[in-house]
């Protein structure tokens, strides 16, 4: 085995953002996808994956450094050594030259011995999530209908809807990812989105509905029935009740955690009568000019 900062072509002193910029580009482009005429290629990538896990992580790479440093010094002791084993070796009954290793070789040998330690069992790289949007209607969240997308890939998948479900809660469905040979295949990562409704505005787990009435039972006050998701559903509305006035109905809004639900919140539209009502424009015109009948 290589050394991993050579297998990765950065520096000793690089950092962790050098050594993964390098990682990725290199497994880019010696991905075996892309490099199917070549037979060394799954090898090549097993070994940057091997040298990226061993210098990603501080303490084995420090462990490393350590050791690799030491091997080095073993290195330079051999190396200074062997002019002395030589002139023993040529002397009468002296050791023969083949008892002396290779320095060179040695020090290979060592560095393989180092990297195999550090790389073996290599924790296994995780392949990048794939992010796509999951979109649901109003009456599917409330049937419990999860949603079915289409992935980059092709691949159809039901999302499963979460227990508090809102417009851009994140579902991670695991291990249905992109996948690259060596490395664990990546999560789905789905944007719930919210349809919109002709009826319900969302806002959170709460939903908005208008509710029209008219100007004499916004004076008056009344019962009327207002849309829920639920169904019609009778409500109060007070007297002296004006326009843009919100009504809250508990517990009819969308569902959230431990069986709850957020809000249904009626917001007060008054309208006037279909036809003008010449008795009514007869008040309020007495009412503005300060005449009184």
């Amino acid at each position: 085995m290589r050394d991993p900062y050579a297998v990765l072509g950065v520096r000793r002193s690089a950092g962790p953002d050098e050594i993964k910029a390098a990682w990725r580009s290199l497994a880019k482009s010696l991905h075996p996808d892309r490099n199917q005429n070549d037979p060394e290629a799954n090898t090549r990538f097993a070994e940057i994956g091997q040298a990226y896990q061993l210098l990603k992580d501080p303490e084995r790479r420090y462990r490393y450094d350590m050791e690799r440093r030491a091997a080095e010094e073993r290195r330079k002791r051999s190396a200074s050594e062997k002019p002395q084993q030589n002139q023993r070796a040529n002397r009468p009954g002296g050791a023969s030259e083949r008892a002396a290793p290779d320095a060179a070789s040695a020090a290979a040998g060592a560095f393989g011995n180092l990297f195999r330690k550090f790389t073996a069992p290599p924790p296994t790289e995780k392949a990048p999530d794939m992010a796509v949007d999951a979109w649901v209607t109003i009456e599917a969240i409330f049937k419990g209908e999860s949603p079915q997308v289409t992935l980059p890939d092709g691949r159809s998948l039901r999302v499963p809807l979460p227990e508090t479900v809102r417009d851009g809660a994140l579902v991670r469905v695991p291990a249905q990812g992109h996948k690259i040979a060596g490395m664990q295949r990546g999560d789905v990562v789905a944007t719930i989105r919210i349809r919109p409704h002709k009826l319900f505005r969302f806002s959170g787990s709460d939903l908005h509905v208008d509710l029209a009435v008219d100007i004499e039972n916004a004076v008056l006050g009344c019962e009327t029935i207002v849309d829920t998701p639920d169904g019609p559903m009778r409500i109060t509305v007070p007297e002296w009740t004006g326009s843009n006035r919100t009504l809250p109905v508990r517990g009819k809004g969308l569902p959230k955690a431990n069986g709850e639900r957020g809000e249904l919140y009626a917001e007060v539209r008054v309208m006037l009568w279909d036809h003008p009502d010449d008795k009514v424009k007869d008040l309020m015109r007495s009412m503005r000019e300060g005449l009184f009948l």
